[in-house]
């Protein structure tokens, strides 16, 4: 049995959990890549949880996102490697370190030596040192600004006091400290300030990453300083974009790829013997090339020209992937159901290619239903069961549903002889939890940009749906106030015209008829007048509750007026008149008797049909109501004055 058929048997679980913050950098790709090779001979399974937390972000987005951590539950896997440099804030450490250590599970964490966790990493010392001495020794550099990252990053400070100590070996020392945040933008905004503070270009720029690096050149170019004749620029990482720059520029090279490989064996030690005291470091080392007037080397030249001679195919297929999603947005923008948004985007996603054969978007099953005042805004945790809004699984829609959540990826198992990779990332907008992305065998989508635009443009895609189910809300709830009537509950006037009259018309066009009552109360005029007003609201409340009573769930009711009701309802008897008048009068003594009214009540009704093939409009209609009514006021109130001189 050779090495690749032998497994050791270490990871019974056959699942190990990597943490980490930011998408876009090659380093994610390649410790993953190295990470997949060394599981794949032991079948293992790999969930890399991801999130983007950045220094400048709204606290309750960062907060918000942190709940991607809580989403494993540690006993399910056999240990947990946590990419430590990756993260801009300590809360990001202590939630992963706290949630696997309290059970026991084995950690290792890299590059940032974090308490409680076994340590692999690169010697930043080593190749900052190297590529500090390079620039005094063979290229005479004295005047030295350096472009730092992070403020307290534990990384970015090592690499800035090894710059420190080796110009003190030569009787120098760095003239100025900028700081660039680890990032392209923020780095070209930094030396914008430098030079626009009226500082003099120095010998060279040293910068913490690659990133800033690229920056860098970019406003010196911009300014008209060549690169390298006359300012040097170094960075540190050996990035993809580096390599295919110009100039190409002089880094440091951390053997990422090995970087993973040596993290997956530790983890395993821990897992057959837990000692979180292990640090093992490997050496960084100096890659010289163009940006500091070097020779680089021809494997990189051969990468940077293959690299142009593509950019056309890789920013068209950007731009055609920013097209469909944009489609895919306004297709959805509309959708108030999870029924609906499942069948628009399942047509979109098979016409598209956003993120793989393989993937799915969990919402919370909350998401479409609560309305905005009871929607859930909580910074802690996801439901224990998750919508699958959509899936797609081998290049196929797979069916709306629900899941438990503890599964994670829906229908999960453990595939005999393969290793598979799941990558999460949250979807939420600040406090605002949604749910989150999860793509499988999919590495390469995290090496650029790809993962955070789209995963950005689900996050405001879900917010335009749910502002969209508030305004639906907010114009029915409008809606509803604009033809209601506050005393009865009813449709008031308004109400008649719109949904009333409405039925009438769309029944006789389906062929089927309706019958049309007219409710009038007797002598509300002397109820007002001898009972007070107060009690004449309480007969017009009392008669619409009657109403409702007496008719089936069918029947439409709107308060026409004053003490004018009307209803409409199917009709599939001609002689239902006298029911209909002797059904409301039985419900009106019995609400008397119910309230123990101080005064008689009783009502006339009117009654009309209508057929399908009828002529007139609705004012005919209430017309020929209203005169059937008034036929039986006239019997009423006779009864009435009989009564009332009691």
């Amino acid at each position: 049995m050779n090495e690749e058929q032998n497994m050791d048997g270490v990871m019974r679980k056959k699942k190990i959990a990597v943490f980490a913050n930011g998408w876009g950098i090659e380093y994610l790709e390649l410790v993953l890549e190295g990470i997949r090779r060394k599981a794949k001979l032991d079948e293992v399974d790999i969930f890399v949880f991801t999130t983007f937390i950045l220094w400048d972000v709204g606290e309750l987005q960062n907060k918000a996102q942190l709940n991607m951590y809580h989403l494993p539950k540690p006993e399910d896997y056999d240990g947990a490697i946590v990419l430590a440099n990756t993260f801009n804030m300590p809360d990001e450490q202590e939630r992963v370190c706290s949630l696997f250590e309290r059970k026991g599970i084995p950690l290792v964490s890299t590059e940032v030596k974090v308490p409680g966790m076994a340590y692999v990493g690169t010697d930043n010392q080593k190749g900052m040192e190297e590529l500090t001495e390079h620039l005094v020794t063979v290229h005479g550099v004295k005047d030295i600004v350096y472009v730092s990252g992070v403020e307290n990053h534990p990384e970015c400070a090592l690499r800035k006091k090894t710059v420190e100590e080796t110009l003190a070996r030569h009787g120098l020392h760095i003239r100025d400290d900028i700081r660039g945040y680890f990032g392209f933008y923020d780095a070209e905004r930094a030396v914008k300030r430098f030079f626009d503070a009226g500082n003099k270009v120095p010998q060279a720029f040293v910068c913490a990453n690659d990133l800033m690096a690229l920056g860098v050149v970019g406003v010196l170019h911009a300014r008209g300083y060549r690169v390298p004749e006359d300012v040097i620029v170094t960075g540190y990482d050996d990035i993809h974009e580096a390599k295919a720059s110009y100039p190409i520029i002089a880094t440091v090279s951390r053997g990422w790829d090995k970087l993973g490989e040596y993290a997956y064996e530790e983890l395993k030690n821990q897992v057959r013997s837990q000692d979180p005291s292990v640090e093992r470091e490997y050496a960084s080392r100096f890659i010289p090339s163009e940006s500091c007037g070097c020779t680089p080397d021809p494997e990189t030249v051969a990468y940077r020209m293959n690299k142009m001679r593509n950019t056309y195919v890789d920013q068209t297929r950007r731009d055609m992937q920013n097209i469909a999603m944009q489609k895919l947005r306004i297709a959805v923008a509309q959708t108030d159901t999870r029924e609906e948004f499942h069948r628009v985007a399942a047509q979109e996603f098979e016409k598209n290619d956003f993120f793989g054969d393989d993937f799915c978007i969990c919402t919370n099953p909350w998401f479409f239903d609560d309305d905005e005042e009871n929607f859930p805004k909580r910074l802690r945790g996801y439901s224990e069961t998750m919508d699958v809004l959509y899936e797609k699984r081998s290049g196929r829609s797979a069916p709306l549903r629900t899941f438990s959540t503890q599964d994670l990826y829906p229908g999960y198992k453990k595939e005999q002889g393969k290793t598979n990779v799941y990558i999460f990332a949250p979807l939420n907008n600040n406090e605002m939890i949604i749910g989150y992305l999860c793509v499988k065998n999919n590495l390469s989508i995290i090496y650029n940009l790809t993962f955070r635009r789209l995963q950005s443009e689900l996050n405001s895609m879900f917010v335009s749906i749910r502002q969209y189910i508030y305004s639906q809300n907010i114009n029915r709830q409008l809606r509803e106030v604009y033809m209601t009537d506050f005393l009865t509950e009813m449709y008031n006037r308004t109400g008649c015209e719109k949904v009333l009259f409405s039925f009438i018309e769309s029944e006789k066009r389906v062929g089927r008829s309706v019958a049309l009552l007219f409710v009038d109360i007797d002598y509300m005029k002397v109820i007002n007048d001898r009972f007070g007003h107060l009690n004449g609201d309480l007969a017009i409340k009392a008669t619409a509750e009657a109403m409702r009573k007496a008719l089936t769930e069918e029947w439409l009711f709107g308060r026409y007026g004053g003490d004018e009701f009307v209803a409409v309802g199917p009709c599939a008897d001609e002689g239902i008149a006298e029911d209909i008048r002797n059904s409301i009068a039985g419900s009106i003594s019995a609400t008397i008797e119910s309230l123990g009214l101080a005064f008689p009540l009783s009502v006339s009704v009117g009654l009309t049909i209508i057929h399908p093939k009828d002529g007139g409009d609705i004012s005919e209609y209430v017309r020929m109501a209203d005169e059937s009514m008034y036929e039986e006021k006239e019997k009423a109130h006779e009864l009435i004055m009989e009564k009332l001189a009691e």
